[in-house]
């Protein structure tokens, strides 16, 4: 696996990243097979680990942290979360960016996680109009306090990252970029220039390019209602790329990530997956690299 550095921060990381999150962190996915994904990356020399406070209720980092405990990987990774969103015990989303909320989340979080320190803590999802100084006093709070060692957004929104690159504040960002939706890679640009970490959140496009969607399993109809209530466009889009399903010698998602990976600048580029022979496919895709051909057939197709 090999290491890229994240900007200032100078965080070295494996450039591919497990996300922790999505089906991997229901309750309804068995815990064993869970924590073999984990450990399945471990094994493959993956060393970043993304997850958030509110993914399933907070059970995504109480598995990352089970996972992490068991293998002894604690002084060997690079853990980021996520602050902002919240889950009501009535089990719905909600956004809260007080004082009070972030630190009691970050607070929960390191609980969880059983760490001392968060590596890398993302503003989860903010608008421009969240980017307070009151919310950036609290962060740097944490900074100062050692409870948090990084600090950056996530987001799929440009006009946020622009707004976080005028804040000195924000080490770290956590975009979209991917076949179906190339239009970032000027923004990854502009965060690198700005010495700014650029993490990638959907590299694999959520493999929206793959053939005719059969869910035949319960994590298959998740899935499909997933892409059909938020990614429509993506999914009709999706249909162009299908032609990264026929080259030779490589699979469709190993495709996508090795598209993403060409950039430069992309510090680590983050999928997620719930079977450990999918993670070991994801992983050679770091060796892969696409025909001059199929990077300009790339490049030909617009944007979702």
């Amino acid at each position: 696996m090999k290491q890229r550095v994240a900007g200032r921060t100078g965080l070295v990381l494996s450039e591919l990243g497990l996300g922790c999150s999505s089906y991997w962190a229901k309750p309804v996915f068995p815990e064993a097979r869970a924590l073999a994904v984990v450990e399945a990356a471990l094994a493959n020399g993956i060393t970043f680990f993304d997850t958030g406070a509110s993914y399933a209720a907070g059970n995504a980092e109480r598995r990352l942290g089970k996972a992490l405990r068991l293998h002894g990987a604690g002084g060997r990774v690079t853990v980021a979360t996520k602050v902002g969103t919240h889950v009501s015990a009535a089990g719905r989303y909600y956004k809260d960016w007080s004082a009070r909320a972030v630190r009691q989340s970050v607070h929960e979080s390191l609980k969880r996680l059983a760490l001392d320190r968060i590596d890398l803590l993302h503003l989860h999802g903010p608008t421009v109009s969240d980017l307070t100084p009151e919310l950036i006093d609290t962060l740097e709070e944490l900074r100062r306090a050692g409870t948090v060692r990084f600090i950056g957004i996530n987001s799929f929104d440009e006009d946020v990252i622009r707004a976080g690159l005028r804040l000195p504040s924000f080490d770290s960002f956590m975009i979209e970029y991917n076949v179906i939706k190339k239009r970032n890679a000027r923004l990854i640009e502009d965060i690198a220039a700005a010495g700014g970490a650029v993490l990638v959140g959907t590299p694999v496009a959520q493999a929206l390019f793959a053939g005719a969607v059969r869910p035949t399993s319960a994590k298959g109809v998740w899935s499909l209602l997933r892409a059909l209530k938020g990614h429509r466009r993506e999914l009709l889009a999706g249909r162009r790329y299908r032609f990264l399903n026929d080259l030779p010698g490589v699979t469709g998602p190993q495709a996508a990530l090795s598209f993403v990976l060409g950039h430069a600048k992309v510090a680590t580029a983050i999928f997620g997956t719930t079977e450990p022979h999918h993670l070991e496919e994801n992983v050679a895709a770091a060796d892969v690299t696409l025909p001059k051909g199929v990077l300009d057939r790339i490049a030909r197709q617009p944007d979702a």
